[in-house]
C-alpha cells in the first residue's frame, strides 16, 4: 500500500521528559529471553541508538498519533495490555519501542478513510536511528491491515524479534505488505521476523522515497489463501513489474512459504523466469539473482528446520530482551 502524505498531526499528550540512564533498565526488558519451551534466544544483533535527554511517550487506546521535533529522542511506550488501534511515529530523531502488542482493528472513525488507521506502526520522517524489537502485530476480522510502513528517507530502522500475524488485504483493494519502505529510508535493518500475508510480504522496492540499503537476516514468511485476491509475493525487489531497478540487498537465512495457490518461484519478485532481464534462478530449493548484483544472499523455499524466528509468545507483552551483540 502507498500512504498519503498527510500535514502534521496534533503532538501527543502525556510526553515527559525522563533520562534514560541505561537500556537494560527499560520496563519489560530483561537480561535474558527464553522461548516458552525452549533455552534462552541469542543476543540479538542491533543495540538500540543511546538515547540523549529522551522524551518518555506512554501510548493510550485506540489509533495513536506522536509528533516529534526533528532532534528529539524518545522512548514510545505501548500499553501493558494489548493495544487495539495502529500508531504513527512523525519526526523524531533516535527513537526505540520495545515490546508490546497492536491490533489492527476493521477501518478508521466513522467518515474517515485514512490508511494510517490501518496500519499497525507508521514510522515518518526520522532523522536518527528508529528502533522496534519484540512486538507483536496482527488484525482483527474483517480488517485489512499492513505491520509496518516507513517513509523515513533520512533515517536508520531496526526491526528485531518482531511477529506479524495475518496481514490481510488484496489488489482491487487495500494492498497490504508486512513491511514497507514506501516513502524512503536510508538503512533497513531486520533481524529475526516472522509473519504471514495473504497479500505481499517484504515489499521492498524505491517508490516516493530514496532507500539506501537493507539487511534482512532470519526471516520466515507464510502466505495465507483467505480472500485471495491476486498478490502473493512474499518478497519483491524491483521497481515495479517492468525493471530491474533495484538497490543493495543483503539477506541472510530468508524463508518463503508460498501461499497454497501459488508455487514458490512465482512468491518472489522477480520471479522465476520473468521479467527476462533480471529473472529469478532457482536451484536446491532456494532462488536467487545473479542478474542483480546489488542483491546478494537467497530466499529459500518453506519454513526454518527449527520453527519460526519468532515463535508465539516470544514478542509481545511482557517482553524481555536477549541483549545485543554485532554479529556477521
Amino acid at each position: 500500500m502507498r500512504l498519503p502524505r498527510l500535514g502534521p498531526l496534533p503532538a501527543a499528550r502525556g510526553a515527559v521528559a525522563a533520562g534514560l540512564a541505561s537500556l537494560a533498565l527499560f520496563s519489560g526488558c530483561g537480561d535474558s529471553q527464553a522461548r516458552p519451551d525452549g533455552p534462552p534466544a541469542k543476543p540479538l544483533r542491533w543495540a538500540p541508538p543511546s538515547l540523549v535527554d529522551p522524551l518518555r511517550v506512554e501510548l493510550g487506546e485506540g489509533y495513536t498519533n506522536t509528533t516529534l521535533g526533528p532532534r528529539t529522542d524518545a522512548r514510545i511506550v505501548l500499553p501493558k495490555h494489548r493495544k487495539v488501534g495502529g500508531m504513527t511515529i512523525e519526526g523524531g530523531h533516535d527513537i526505540v519501542i520495545v515490546g508490546g502488542e497492536i491490533t489492527v482493528p476493521p477501518g478508521g472513525p466513522p467518515g474517515v478513510e485514512n490508511d494510517r488507521y490501518r496500519t499497525a506502526i507508521y514510522i515518518k520522517g526520522a532523522t536518527g536511528t528508529v528502533h522496534v524489537e519484540g512486538v507483536h502485530l496482527q488484525g482483527t476480522p474483517g480488517a485489512v491491515w499492513d505491520g509496518i510502513d516507513i517513509a523515513a528517507p533520512e533515517a536508520t530502522v531496526q526491526l528485531q524479534n518482531i511477529r506479524v500475524d495475518g496481514v490481510t488485504g488484496g489488489l482491487h483493494g487495500f494492498h497490504a505488505d508486512v513491511v514497507q519502505p514506501w516513502g524512503g529510508v536510508a538503512d533497513l535493518r531486520i533481524s529475526r521476523l516472522t509473519a504471514s500475508s495473504n497479500y505481499q510480504g517484504l515489499m521492498l522496492p524505491r517508490d516516493l522515497g530514496p532507500i539506501g540499503r537493507a539487511e534482512i537476516s532470519r526471516v520466515n514468511l507464510r502466505g495465507l489463501d483467505r480472500e485471495v485476491d491476486e498478490g502473493g509475493h512474499l518478497i519483491w525487489l524491483t521497481s515495479g513489474s517492468l525493471t530491474c531497478l533495484a538497490y543493495p540487498v543483503r539477506m541472510r537465512g530468508v524463508y518463503v512459504r508460498p501461499r497454497p495457490d501459488r508455487r514458490f518461484g512465482r512468491s518472489v519478485w522477480p520471479e522465476v523466469g520473468k521479467p527476462d532481464a533480471c529473472s529469478a534462478e532457482k536451484a536446491r530449493g532456494a532462488v536467487s539473482w545473479p542478474a542483480l548484483p546489488q542483491v546478494r544472499g537467497r530466499v529459500w523455499n518453506g519454513s526454518p528446520r527449527r520453527g519460526d524466528f519468532v515463535p508465539r509468545g516470544l514478542a509481545g507483552l511482557g517482553y524481555s530482551s536477549p541483549g545485543y551483540a554485532d554479529w556477521r
